[in-house]
């Protein structure tokens, strides 16, 4: 089965994350491996898959996951992580073609399991809805470090700002920045969306500049952050009318950014149309060079930011989206994963 400009598969289970393989070495432009996990089912599984020539994607590997998938990243080119509703998180080796389990952490989180999963080096971070946060080491068998109140409501996602700060997002709108190297328990800065409480779902940082974040909430707005900045979005985009399942920056090209949602759209945000447009940042930053990010000019991102739906809408949610080269890849309720390549960046 193709759609416009790629290829899809259908794999009879529900998929809630999809990742790349990345590269390596730096030799390689692009890889044409990557990993998926499925969630709601009565035997959720973690699978790798491999694109041909033809376009097509073969299954290299499946594993079954105890609990539905709900975090998924390469911690290494050879190394995936999962986060479990079951409150486990997961470490996957990739050898001889093959995932090996390598290590599980269990007990890591309890009603709800865990929500998300993030990792910096050999440093593993997962978050749950009972708002607690480990943080692992791929060497050791228990955590090394708890944050066991980092939250009193349920944490939705989490990320590394820098290998030292984890950012936490929660379903009252807040995110919390928590710093590695420091004993105490508490949040060291607290971030508002907003004074509605409304959900932030989904976070992605910026891959050169770990102060940029972006993320998306359950009323569809995206949100530009800087952590430098204040304690509220630099910028808010009216995006999509349905919550916001992920978003993700081009590894390589961060002025383009990918959304997907629940209501089964996903979009392409091209920030160097701010770019191109020659616009100035505000009065207190320097005009937008090759260095600074669009992403950070409020009046600029608000008006010149050209958005591009990638597919017809779907009937069911798109629950991930990952980039890579030219090459998207998605999937969601509807029990397929799509490839759409050549996208034009």
């Amino acid at each position: 089965m193709t759609v416009s400009g790629g290829t899809s598969r259908f794999v009879s289970k529900k998929l809630r994350k999809l990742r790349w393989k990345p590269q390596s070495d730096s030799l390689q432009t692009s890889t044409d491996i990557f990993s998926t996990g499925s969630w709601d089912d009565e035997a959720n599984e973690v699978c790798l898959w491999k694109t041909t020539n033809s376009g097509e994607s073969q299954l290299i590997s499946s594993i079954e996951h105890k609990g539905d998938v709900t975090g998924m990243c390469w911690q290494t080119a050879d190394a995936l992580v999962t986060a479990s509703s079951a409150g486990q998180a997961h470490l996957y080796k990739y050898e001889h073609k093959q995932l090996v389990t390598s290590q599980t952490w269990v007990d890591l989180h309890g009603c709800g399991g865990a929500s998300g999963v993030a990792a910096y080096g050999e440093t593993i971070a997962t978050a749950g809805e009972d708002g607690k946060v480990n943080i692992l080491n791929v060497r050791q068998r228990n955590p090394v470090k708890v944050f066991d109140k980092a939250d009193s409501c349920s944490i939705n996602d989490i990320v590394f700002s820098r290998s030292s700060d984890i950012l936490t997002a929660n379903m009252r709108g807040q995110m919390k920045l928590f710093d590695l190297r420091s004993n105490k328990q508490e949040a060291s800065s607290i971030y508002l969306l907003s004074n509605d409480q409304v959900s932030i779902n989904c976070l992605a940082k910026h891959p050169s500049q770990g102060h940029i974040v972006i993320s998306g909430a359950e009323n569809g707005l995206l949100a530009v952050w800087d952590l430098r900045q204040g304690k509220h979005p630099t910028t808010i985009l009216s995006a999509h009318k349905s919550p916001l399942s992920e978003v993700k920056f081009h590894p390589d090209q961060p002025d383009h950014i990918f959304t997907c949602s629940q209501g089964g759209e996903l979009w392409h945000w091209n920030g160097s149309s701010i770019r191109s447009a020659g616009v100035q940042v505000s009065a207190m930053n320097a005009s937008l060079d090759s260095t600074s990010s669009p992403w950070l000019s409020s009046e600029a991102v608000k008006h010149k930011v050209e958005t591009t739906s990638l597919v017809t809408k779907q009937p069911l949610p798109i629950n991930s989206v990952d980039v890579q080269g030219h090459s998207v890849l998605f999937g969601g309720d509807n029990e397929a994963f799509y490839i759409l390549n050549n996208i034009v960046m």
